[in-house]
């Protein structure tokens, strides 16, 4: 049985609720969250060994930490309350329909 495509959960809902945003505000900016994003791009970046290793896994550390990058970012960009919302969607669910 093939499985079931769902329409993620509409960014609307999240901005409608300034209370979480305040809450997610506040988690990112504590020393504790900042330390362990310090800590991760600088493990999963590039580092001067990484440069002699293969070339796949110097591509893998550059694709992790761009990974964490945007994870990072759009958090925070979950922070701000705007007259518009950004986009956050992928631009692959622009397809899919709610359904009615």
């Amino acid at each position: 049985m093939p499985k079931k495509i769902t329409v993620p959960i509409p960014l609307e809902w999240w901005f409608n609720d300034a209370e979480k945003i305040e809450e997610l505000r506040n988690v990112l900016e504590t020393e504790a969250f900042q330390t362990a994003v310090a800590i991760l791009k600088d493990i999963a970046g590039p580092s001067y060994g990484s440069i002699g290793d293969s070339h796949d896994a110097n591509s893998s550390r550059h694709a992790w930490l761009a990974g964490y990058c945007d994870a990072f970012t759009d958090l925070r960009k979950l922070t701000k309350i705007k007259g518009e919302t950004p986009n956050l969607q992928p631009e692959e669910w622009t397809h899919i329909q709610t359904p009615q």
